[in-house]
């Protein structure tokens, strides 16, 4: 379920008067995602995602949508918001942030080939260096003080091997220095179902809630680690995705000779099965 926050027809009517997208062929919810609330939006002129922001702050979401434009501008292949008739990314709907995204051609891969892993790490590399001169800076929502939050949450629910895994890593995640990484704007979140493909064509990468400026490290960590979660990379794969990227960047090749990035893999691979087992939980 990724709707909690309902828009009827005669609602969608009298927003979309701030946009300039024709007439209204088809709206319906989506039912894929956890976080938001998202309608397929057919008009006359495209395809678009109507996305009402349920947690986001206006500075978040004002990045978010930004850096979105920014990438896209520059050859990026992902999510683009479309302006409203005064230039504004989003605005408000429901007592809801809404942004309108153009939607991306394909679909998740849940066993990406050889060619789809290269091509999503070439993207990835080009989403680093295309992001090298944007202004903007958000710090990450899911650093280290969220892990150990996320940590304390499920003490009670953890055996010893568990905590001592999670608890080794810690300690070796608050000895690096992570400034010293190379780093710049990252996706973030860029787990298998956050990349569209039409194909063997690379549709675009989606999904920035927790884009941020952070090291290029954690974002390739968090697309190889829900690739282990989901019991589909093998060496071939992981190293299909690593060597498409130094040819796209120096700063990438270099973060992948440093020696803490196999700790930022571990960690989050820690923290994601964890959180994992908190939902299952809570059901």
């Amino acid at each position: 379920m990724s709707v909690y926050t309902s828009v009827d027809r005669d609602q969608l009517e009298q927003f979309l008067k701030r946009y300039d997208l024709g007439e209204v062929a088809g709206f319906e919810p989506i039912a894929a995602g956890i976080t938001n609330s998202n309608y397929s939006l057919q008009t006359d002129r495209g395809s678009f995602v109507l996305t009402l922001y349920e947690h986001h702050s206006d500075d978040e979401l004002d990045y978010m949508l930004r850096l979105q434009c920014h990438l896209a501008k520059r050859g990026v292949l992902c999510s683009q918001p479309v302006k409203d008739r005064r230039g504004e990314l989003f605005s408000s709907l429901n007592n809801r942030p809404v942004a309108i995204i153009h939607r991306l051609n394909g679909e998740v891969k849940t066993s990406p080939d050889l060619q789809q892993c290269a091509s999503i790490g070439t993207e990835l590399a080009k989403f680093h260096l295309a992001g090298r001169d944007l202004e903007l800076v958000r710090a990450n929502p899911r650093g280290l003080d969220w892990i150990i939050a996320a940590r304390d949450m499920l003490l009670d629910n953890l055996d010893d091997n568990d905590l001592g895994a999670i608890e080794t890593t810690l300690l070796a995640a608050q000895g690096l220095d992570l400034e010293s990484l190379p780093r710049g704007a990252i996706h973030g979140d860029l787990f298998h179902d956050n990349a569209l493909f039409d194909g063997e064509k690379l549709g675009g990468i989606l999904d920035f809630d927790y884009a941020c400026t952070d090291s290029f490290a954690l974002d390739l960590a968090v697309l190889l680690t829900t690739g282990v979660l989901m019991s589909m990379v093998t060496w071939s794969r992981a190293e299909c995705v690593l060597s498409s990227m130094p040819t796209r960047s120096n700063a990438i090749l270099k973060t992948l000779k440093l020696k803490p990035y196999p700790c930022c893999y571990a960690l989050l691979l820690c923290v994601s099965g964890c959180l994992a087992s908190m939902i299952n939980l809570s059901r």
